[in-house]
């Protein structure tokens, strides 16, 4: 530390202010060498931290998912500025790692970023494949020209537009190749104030090789789609400009062999009468959804799709799931199990799943589509060689022939499914008993199972249900399991139980014996008013 030489009594006042003088200035550089050195303490012991001892890469990853977290939380940030760079302000060793981790600034959104920060992200992202979302919101010019200018390493892009700067965009997008590109998003939004160039095989200048999926909301499509051919994944939404013939969806389509999933909504296609060709194979498609206005048009588009079938090598479609969704849409899932989850919401995150099927339609311009089509859809997917059949059908009713239609092209029936499907228990039940004295009268010969859940059986006389069970029982094609959950007006008492038992019929029933609504104020008005449950029959 500095100190004094002579008393200041025999210093001049010009020799006094010298000396303060230099006095401060050794002061000054020996708080300066102070903090240097505290500052060196303070970056030993933050090494001695339990989390400054993780390999860099573990902590780059760390900083990674801190980044992806708190993208989609509320969080203040300054001139919005990149959430990773939150991290480098909080000591030095943090942030060397987070600058030498390119990852860490490759995923850039216009939504949450100021486009100001945008040339530092893409200069500290290096050679790093970008993860693009823009939004219209943004600034075309200083925000998606700067991006785009780095097409050839964006493996995800996402764009929101306005239909007057589609042009643009596309021109843009056309600009480069995009080797690295594996999943495109692109929606126009707003009115349509002029009809905005469709996209075409001009797009990326025709090299993608990695684009696996597609979402298209809004756009213009020319159809021509052979740079596609490796999708897995296409969906179109509210496609403008001119409407495809089914030819030319059908030749777009046979450009993609290896699509699993495949969703064209709010989109008019023209149906055109055209000479017999060869279908379109997609062996690989699990998910498929058609909005496409006329049924008519949705089932002639579907028939000429050589979708995935049984195959000896493969696994086997076992069940059938089909439910009618709402009065203008319908589907139908097929599963390698014979359990499928019912009450669920429609294509659960299930591995037995292999194809599911939805179609919807405008039932004010259509003659009204009779559910007997998803036995056609059977036939066509599976040659009607299912083993299991679960049909959930609420508020809807089911024409009397719906089982006696079926039938034909179910022969290995071993399960009857029904869940909240009261008004086909009728049907079911004429279906079921024997027309004749051979067993090849017998329909669904292979039937081994029923299972009601959520049934009324109100509507029906249980003695009918028991009387079929025993005919078929009679003619050697008996039915051995009987399952009831949750069913209302059963009328099933325990000396009935054991008459199916007696018939070899394992009956599993919950006990549940609730009375509906209607029946529950029936049985109100009769006691009320002394009628007896004699004269209520009658």
């Amino acid at each position: 530390m500095t100190t004094l030489s002579a008393p200041l009594v025999d210093v001049t006042p010009r020799s006094a202010t010298t000396l303060v003088e230099q006095c401060r200035a050794n002061t000054d550089q020996d708080l300066s060498a102070l903090a240097k050195s505290m500052q060196v303490l303070r970056t030993h012991q933050n090494g001695l931290v339990h989390i400054s001892c993780l390999p860099p890469e573990i902590l780059a990853i760390v900083f990674r998912h801190f980044a992806n977290f708190e993208s989609h939380a509320i969080t203040s940030r300054p001139h919005f500025a990149p959430i990773c760079m939150m991290v480098t302000h909080v000591c030095r060793h943090w942030r060397q790692v987070a600058l030498e981790c390119p990852t860490l600034w490759a995923s850039i959104s216009s939504d949450s970023l100021n486009y100001r920060w945008i040339g530092i992200m893409l200069e500290r992202s290096t050679a790093a494949a970008l993860v693009v979302t823009y939004s219209e919101r943004a600034s075309l010019r200083d925000c998606l020209e700067q991006i785009l200018s780095q097409l050839p390493r964006i493996e995800v892009l996402q764009i929101s537009s306005f239909s007057s700067d589609v042009d643009h965009i596309l021109d843009l997008l056309s600009s480069q190749p995009a080797p690295l590109l594996q999943t495109f998003e692109f929606s126009v939004i707003g009115d349509v104030i002029h009809s905005p160039r469709p996209i075409s095989d001009n797009i990326f200048q025709g090299q993608v090789p990695q684009l696996r999926s597609v979402e298209l909301v809004g756009c213009s499509s020319g159809w021509a789609w052979c740079i596609f051919s490796g999708l897995r994944s296409l969906s179109m939404r509210g496609i403008t400009g001119a409407h495809p013939t089914l030819p030319q969806l059908l030749s777009a389509l046979r450009c993609m062999p290896d699509l699993e999933q495949l969703t064209l909504e709010r989109m008019s296609m023209i149906s055109e009468e055209t000479k017999v060709f060869d279908k379109v194979p997609l062996t690989r498609l699990k998910s498929m959804a058609l909005d496409t206005g006329a049924i008519r048009t949705a089932v002639s588009f579907f028939t000429r799709l050589a979708l995935p079938a049984p195959h000896r090598s493969g696994p086997v479609l076992r069940s059938m799931y089909a439910v009618r969704i709402s009065r203008r849409t319908f589907g139908v899932q097929f599963s390698t199990s014979m359990t499928l989850k019912t009450g669920h919401s429609w294509d659960p995150p299930d591995d037995n799943i292999r194809l599911s099927i939805q179609f919807t339609y405008l039932p004010s311009t259509e003659v009204q589509v009779q559910p007997t089509i998803i036995f056609d859809i059977c036939r066509i997917v599976t040659q009607g060689r299912i083993q299991n059949l679960c049909i959930e059908s609420p508020r809807h009713i089911l024409p009397g022939n719906f089982w006696r239609i079926g039938l034909a092209d179910l022969l290995e029936l071993q399960v009857i499914h029904l869940t909240r499907s009261s008004s086909s228990l009728c049907g079911l039940i004429n279906a079921l008993n024997v027309d004749g004295t051979q067993s090849s009268d017998v329909a669904y010969p292979s039937l081994r199972a029923l299972e009601f859940e959520k049934v009324n059986f109100g509507y029906i006389k249980t003695d009918g249900l028991q009387a079929a069970i025993k005919m078929r029982a009679t003619h050697g094609v008996p039915i051995h399991e009987l399952r009831l959950a949750w069913c209302i007006d059963i009328g099933l008492m325990a000396g009935r139980v054991q008459l199916l038992e007696k018939l070899g019929v394992n009956v599993d029933w919950d006990g549940h014996e609730g009375r509906c609504f209607i029946c529950k104020r029936i049985a109100y008005l009769s006691s009320d008013s002394g009628i007896s449950d004699t004269e209520l029959e009658n």
